[in-house]
C-alpha cells in the first residue's frame, strides 16, 4: 500500500461499514463489479482484494480479468480478520436511514438520469466515477451522507471521500424513494 497499491473490499455494505481498513474502496461483489472496479481502480496500480469468506475468489479473478486487470490482482490472505489480528489500522462507515437527514449535507452519486428523474431537495449531485477526480471531491468541512438508489454504489462514495480525507462520512441505506415514503415528501425532479 505505502507503494501504490489500492486496497479493494468486496465485502457487503454491513460487512465493510462495521469495520474495514483504512484508506480501502468499497467495491462490493455483484453483478457491477466489475464496471466498477475498471471505473474506480487507477491503471497499472496493484489492487489488493479484501473479501468475504464467503466470496469466491474465482468470481473475483474472473471479474477483474474480463476488464484486463488480472495481472494486477493479489488478495489479503485472511482478510479483515487477519488486518485486525496483525493490528492494521481500521475504520468504520456509519449507515444511516431515511430518517437521519435532517441538517446534513447529501451528496447524490447516482448517474445524471437517475438523479434527474427525482432526488432529495437541497441534495448535491456528483456521479460516482466522478470522485475520483481531486477537483470533484467536496470540501470536507462539514459531516456528509452520501445516497445512492440502495447504498452500495453509496458507500463506495463515501470509500472515496474517507481515501480523500474526509472524517464524517454515514452512508445512506435505501434511496430517493425511500426518503420521501419516510417523510411523506415529493422528490425534486430535474437538476
Amino acid at each position: 500500500v505505502r507503494a501504490g497499491a489500492v486496497l479493494v473490499d468486496t465485502r457487503p455494505l454491513r460487512d465493510y461499514a462495521t469495520g474495514h481498513l483504512r484508506g480501502a474502496v468499497s467495491i462490493e461483489l455483484r453483478e457491477a463489479f466489475a464496471t466498477w472496479l475498471g471505473w474506480l481502480a487507477p491503471p497499472g496500480q496493484q489492487l489488493i482484494i479484501v473479501r468475504g469468506d464467503d466470496q469466491d475468489p474465482a468470481e473475483i479473478a474472473w471479474q477483474a480479468a474480463k476488464i484486463g486487470l488480472d495481472d494486477v490482482l493479489v488478495e489479503l490472505t485472511g482478510g479483515a480478520t487477519a488486518a485486525v489480528a496483525a493490528g492494521l489500522p481500521m475504520a468504520r462507515t456509519a449507515l444511516v436511514g431515511p430518517g437521519d437527514l435532517d441538517g446534513v449535507r447529501v451528496l447524490d452519486i447516482r448517474q445524471r438520469g437517475e438523479f434527474e428523474a427525482g432526488h432529495l431537495p437541497g441534495a448535491h449531485h456528483i456521479e460516482l466515477a466522478e470522485l475520483t477526480a481531486p477537483d470533484r471531491v467536496p470540501v470536507a468541512d462539514q459531516p456528509i451522507v452520501t445516497m445512492c438508489g440502495h447504498g452500495e454504489r453509496a458507500l463506495t462514495a463515501a470509500s472515496l471521500l474517507e481515501r480523500a480525507g474526509h472524517r464524517d462520512v454515514r452512508v445512506l441505506v435505501g434511496g430517493p424513494d425511500d426518503w420521501a415514503e419516510a417523510h411523506g415528501a415529493s422528490l425534486t425532479t430535474g437538476s
